[in-house]
């Protein structure tokens, strides 16, 4: 378990992986003749097309896109190559796998065109803050905090700032971050009720109203967003849409006394379950008649749209803006979520357990104070930027898949990748485990191909950190800073090229895909009304 630590995530990063989907068999004696473009949604024989022509001069027809005469550019080496009898010759570079990423010169030249921000298609940045860079060691154990092997680890805003100029020369388009509100201050039980676990990762919001300690002050927060801004990347927030139960270090900080104390240590986070008990039964002492701790969220905080009052506790808590009132539960989180909007002017919201109703109060409230902030800071906002909520359960905006990498070449990846639905949000498993295996020379080329058929499939993408350094361990494992040498430095570079190929043309992700048929490559066609590409691809 990642606590409910981890809803935001479990909800992309856990999906069951889609089914195999194999390519044309270049043997089928019915399929189109040499070059002729086919559907990337046609239906498919059970042979894949795994290219060996290893990396070797390659001579392929493109006169689908380019006349007699032009001058074509593989984007990956930067060498060119003009267009004689409808082909062209030209040999991938040893480091891309077999690609080569066709434009047309005059596109590889410009430096005017820019490609529309869209949010459907574009390329998100999932960060875990606290396991991505410590910039500040002085918040490591906000909150009396300790450390502990599912704890906090450091990582906080002022060090993803320190970090902004990795990550706009990567390329993405979008910084998710795991929530920066509140969480409660101490442990609590993992799912099997036997381990503490501390929501490093969000899961466990305690005040809307506040950035968590660990995470730094409203000023780092301010710096990030504008910098981010500056550099062209937009920045959203995965929030939590419930609250949850209290750690014995709440409870004894804000004053909500048990039915008895004479099991509790001085300092309660100290606790230890008895025979028979395990971590869970740390509440047993705290509950009424009715299964409820009085002064702590209500149950019908965990409902749908209801009225509520909030809780009793937030007059002892030292530092908060919420007010002892009742209402609409969710008007009450609209409120407090959107105030982040006016202040720091973040692009967007991701909820992994909302409802339709509070999905479509917060698009409506979050669009309104979005637009008056954009008034407000016109030097700050980007060019037609835009306020988005995003659903993962009620897909309002994506559909979260998953591919795994496992036993499989690009040019299948890349069918998979390209045949599923509209508004997909794609992101890979790593070999079919919960730790990904560290990078070697024996399973280099499955990180590589994974990467180009991610980074060349439509739609919108998801890239955990570290997928782009060969992060090893679990999900939730320290960014890789340290190792940003040799293949993983080399497969790092590669996701650099391939990200901004994708980011100089609008047809990679949002245009019409073409298979080509055609031996000794596989290759497909991308191209809308205002642009065009070939991706190549020969094996090794």
């Amino acid at each position: 378990m990642k606590l409910s630590v981890c809803a935001t995530l479990i909800s992309l990063s856990l999906m069951v992986g889609c089914q195999s989907t194999s390519l044309p068999s270049t043997d089928n004696s019915n399929t189109p003749t040499t070059n002729e473009p086919i559907s990337s949604t046609s239906t498919t024989d059970k042979e894949t097309i795994c290219p060996s022509l290893g990396i070797q001069p390659v001579t392929v027809t493109v006169s689908d896109l380019w006349s007699e005469g032009e001058v074509v550019t593989d984007a990956y080496t930067g060498n060119i190559a003009q267009v004689k009898n409808g082909q062209i010759t030209l040999t991938p570079s040893r480091h891309s796998g077999g690609l080569l990423l066709l434009e047309s010169r005059a596109a590889s030249e410009s430096t005017t065109e820019k490609v529309d921000f869209q949010w459907q298609s574009a390329t998100f940045y999932h960060i875990a803050t606290d396991r991505f860079y410590n910039g500040n060691s002085w918040n490591d154990h906000s909150y009396g905090r300790q450390s502990a092997e599912q704890g906090f680890n450091g990582g906080d805003i002022a060090g993803l700032t320190q970090k902004l100029d990795y990550l706009a020369e990567l390329g993405v388009d979008v910084l998710w971050l795991s929530t920066p509100l509140e969480q409660i201050h101490g442990w609590i039980p993992s799912k099997d009720g036997n381990t503490p676990e501390y929501p490093y990762a969000g899961g466990a919001t305690l005040d809307w109203t506040q950035l968590d300690t660990n995470m730094g002050s409203e000023q780092e927060m301010q710096t990030f967003v504008d910098l981010a801004h500056q550099l062209g990347m937009r920045v959203v927030w995965s929030v939590d849409t419930a609250p949850s139960q209290p750690s014995l270090s709440d409870l004894q900080q804000f004053g909500i006394k048990p039915s008895s104390e004479n099991n509790l240590p001085s300092y309660w986070s100290e606790w230890q379950p008895k025979d028979g008990q395990n971590l869970t039964n740390y509440l047993d002492d705290f509950k009424n008649e009715k299964g409820e701790i009085p002064q702590w969220w209500s149950e019908a905080w965990f409902n749908g749209s209801v009225d509520v009052t909030t809780p009793r506790f937030f007059t002892n808590k030292p530092t908060t803006a919420v007010l002892q009132v009742s209402g609409n539960k969710n008007e009450l989180l609209s409120e407090w979520i959107t105030a982040w909007v006016t202040k720091f002017g973040i692009d967007g919201i991701v909820l992994s357990q909302s409802t339709p109703q509070l999905t479509e109060l917060l698009e409506q409230s979050g669009s309104k104070v979005f637009d008056a902030w954009k008034k407000n800071n016109q030097y700050k906002a980007l060019e037609g930027s835009s306020f988005a909520v995003i659903d993962l359960k009620n897909n309002n905006y994506f559909i979260p898949q998953m591919y795994s990498i496992e036993k499989q070449c690009l040019a299948s990846l890349n069918h998979q990748l390209d045949t599923s639905e509209e508004n997909h949000l794609s992101a890979l498993t790593w070999f079919g485990k919960d730790k990904k295996p560290e990078l070697s020379s024996a399973n280099y080329v499955q990180y590589r191909d994974a990467a180009s058929a991610l980074l060349l499939s439509k739609g919108g993408l998801s890239v955990w950190y570290g997928d782009e350094s060969a992060k090893a361990g679990n999900l939730y494992s320290m960014m890789n800073w340290d190792e940003m040498t040799g293949q993983n430095w080399t497969l790092s570079a590669h996701w650099k090229k391939l990200l901004t190929f994708r980011g100089n043309h609008s047809s990679i992700s949002q245009g019409q895909s073409l298979v080509i048929k055609q031996e000794p490559y596989y290759a497909f066609i991308r191209k809308n009304d205002t642009d065009k590409v070939m991706v190549v691809y020969t094996g090794e």
